[in-house]
């Protein structure tokens, strides 16, 4: 008997959906997550696009309902970073880097996307010591001191704006020169980030404009990059055929490469953007991942 019925590799919005469905329907589910759950929802301010909440909710508090729906359904949640798949005829094997791993009839995988790096020396050393990853976590340390947000992603002008609005000094800075004009943020059009300076804590960063190749160093105490996404998928690259640009290819019930694996959420190449698309897909998975329990169960006897 595998440990679990299903098992849902991350906790965001699409996998906790996942894993609610699963555990109304009868299905041991578990949700493995390397960060924290809720995944993307943490990093967000707020949610104004979302149809279940149309006066909007934080980000922290659509992920706490969402953990607190599935837990009281029955689902299980263990913090673990998921290091591969091993799949055999009857069950699939989800290991992870701490020598545990877990047994199932079907794996969802819901590991969404993260921040794109630059490469930049200073950018992981100083995670957390000024280069933020999580702006409503962390925006509060930054209040009356400035900040410069890099990117011309709708993730950077709702960053920029965030901390602007918490009362922080913040610096745009726009490599491709699209954004307008946004209240209480400095926008410096057509600059590169191109490197952050600080010993034990960002103390500036340097940038070059990309027409001139001049430099400029910024005296700053925060920079946050945002200038896309990219999917969580380094671990499951050999197991499940990805595009391109890393992001799992899906069939139209989400059905991966590989049998009995699924996939939901901005993690696959077909996936939506938003938390919309993410619950959507994550009742779809469910769904199909019921039924490949039942094809399971069949095969076995």
């Amino acid at each position: 008997m595998p440990d679990y019925n299903v098992v849902i590799v991350g906790g965001g919005p699409a996998g906790l959906t996942a894993g609610l469905h699963l555990a109304r329907a009868g299905h041991p589910a578990l949700i493995l997550e390397r960060d924290m759950f809720g995944g993307n929802l943490q990093h967000t301010a707020r949610i104004e696009d979302y149809s279940a909440y149309p006066d909007g909710i934080t980000g922290a508090q659509l992920a706490a309902n969402m953990i607190e729906a599935a837990t009281s359904a029955g689902v299980t949640l263990e913090q673990a970073d998921v290091s591969g798949l091993e799949l055999f005829s009857r069950s699939r094997w989800v290991a992870c880097s701490d020598g545990r791993g877990f047994s199932c009839q079907v794996v969802i995988l819901a590991g969404g996307t993260r921040y794109q790096r630059l490469g930049l020396p200073n950018e992981d050393r100083l995670r957390g010591r000024g280069v933020i990853d999580c702006t409503p976590c962390d925006g509060g340390f930054f209040v009356g001191e400035k900040v410069a947000v890099y990117g011309a992603s709708r993730y950077a002008v709702m960053d920029a704006t965030y901390l602007a609005n918490l009362g922080a000094s913040i610096i745009l800075l726009d490599p491709a020169a699209d954004p307008e004009g946004i209240p209480n943020v400095e926008v410096r059009r057509g600059m590169q980030l191109v490197a952050i300076l600080g010993e034990e804590r960002v103390e500036g960063i340097v940038c070059s404009d990309t027409t001139t190749r001049q430099q400029e160093t910024l005296p700053v105490r925060g920079v946050a990059i945002r200038t896309g996404s990219v999917p969580n998928t380094d671990e499951f690259s050999e197991t499940v055929d990805c595009d391109a640009l890393g992001y799992i290819a899906t069939d139209a019930d989400l059905s991966t490469s590989a049998a009995f694996v699924l996939a939901c959420g901005d993690i696959r190449a077909e996936g939506g953007q938003g938390v919309a698309a993410a619950v959507e897909d994550g009742a779809r998975a469910a769904a199909r991942a019921a039924e490949l329990c039942q094809i399971s169960n069949t095969a076995a006897r």
